[in-house]
């Protein structure tokens, strides 16, 4: 991927932010959940380093990715159910702010929200269990809108709702979904390279700035 210029939070009116892998490193707790499922149905447990192929499209898409293909529609359901019910309770037992992240979204005076394909109700425990969602305006999961990211809505959802300009918005993220979404509706994207996915990922959709590290975000950060 060619070198992009440096992003600047500070020349855009919103910044949309994904959650899982841009904003907290949450793999071990996903991971967890997910073999909980796995080992109380009899299945093999999934490999660290298989995981980072499977997030970042939601709960459902995550266990069905755990599971082997020809598994039936109702183990599957099981499978969900199961993961969910851990996965309420300790979804912040290892989950955290990447280092400068929350420090920098404080002191930003643009506004943040997040749009992630975690389930609502999910990112917003996540979020008060790390005493952190005073700072965004709104919340949107991937069961906000009847569609989830790599469509557009859950953004258009936020920016059309606060009157904002698509322009002056910048979605940040991890992965492909993130900036095929970003780039649908119209607003500039950024992804970043220390989260679990590949945000070059799909050659259609690019991101227009990449960040190494959030001091890339936030100078002075981490």
């Amino acid at each position: 991927m060619t070198e992009s210029p440096r992003v600047r939070l500070s020349d855009y009116e919103l910044v949309l932010w994904d959650l899982d892998g841009t904003l907290v490193d949450s793999r071990l707790d996903l991971v967890e959940a997910t073999n909980v499922a796995m080992r109380a149905l009899g299945y093999p447990l999934v490999p660290f380093d298989r995981f980072s192929r499977m997030v970042g499209q939601g709960v459902r898409h995550l266990v069905t990715e755990a599971l082997p293909k020809d598994t039936s529609p109702e183990t599957v359901e099981k499978a969900i159910d199961l993961f969910l019910e851990w996965y309420r309770i300790h979804l912040a037992d290892n989950t955290r702010f990447y280092d400068g992240i929350l420090e920098g979204i404080a002191r930003l005076s643009v506004p943040s929200a997040v749009v992630s394909n975690k389930r609502e109700g999910l990112c917003r425990s996540l979020l008060e269990r790390l005493g952190a969602d005073r700072f965004f305006v709104e919340i949107v999961g991937g069961d906000s809108c009847s569609e989830r990211k790599p469509h557009p809505m859950p953004i258009l959802h936020v920016v059309e709702g606060r009157g904002v300009d698509p322009v002056r918005v910048l979605m940040v993220g991890d992965s492909a979904v993130d900036i095929e979404a970003g780039v649908r509706a119209g607003v500039k994207t950024c992804g970043v390279l220390w989260g679990f996915g590949d945000p070059g990922g799909n050659p259609s959709f690019r991101p227009d700035f990449l960040a190494a590290g959030p001091d890339e975000l936030f100078p002075g950060a981490g």
